[in-house]
């Protein structure tokens, strides 16, 4: 797989911003993706041959512009009850699936899932980490 290139990413956030996320959702994100946010908060995505990925077309941000996490926990789980709260929508598919981070505890924790809304094909895992679909091996070589 590709290295991965973010671009048009959203204002930065800070930890403390995370942490307030976490308290009111009840969550407990993976230090990679608080990694992530805290270096992009979210944006457009291609891979290093300027394409775009096989999955992704966008990550959303925290806080900061149209696709809040907030946002699509709120539609993703609440008004439409389509996704578990253990399931992050993080991103976006091309055809405008939701890209989950799994957060429910066990051997599942972190691994990146794509969930078929239109279809009655089951959720399917995309990768074992977020590094794996950001084609790298650390957040820190993005």
């Amino acid at each position: 797989m590709k290295k991965l290139i973010i671009t048009d990413s959203e204002q930065n956030i800070t930890r403390n911003d995370i942490v307030e996320f976490e308290k009111e959702y009840h969550l407990k994100l993976p230090e990679n993706y608080i990694a992530f946010l805290l270096k992009y908060n979210g944006g457009e995505v291609y891979d290093e041959g300027s394409e775009g990925s096989e999955y992704i077309q966008s990550f959303n941000s925290l806080k900061y512009g149209t696709l809040t996490l907030e946002k699509t926990l709120y539609d993703y789980c609440i008004i439409e009850d389509l996704l578990d709260k253990d399931y992050l929508p993080i991103a976006n598919e091309y055809g405008g699936n939701p890209i989950t981070l799994c957060l429910k505890a066990g051997e599942d924790y972190g691994k990146i899932i794509i969930f078929y809304m239109d279809t009655t094909d089951d959720p399917q895992i995309i990768a074992d980490s977020l590094e794996e679909v950001l084609g790298v091996k650390s957040i820190d070589e993005l």
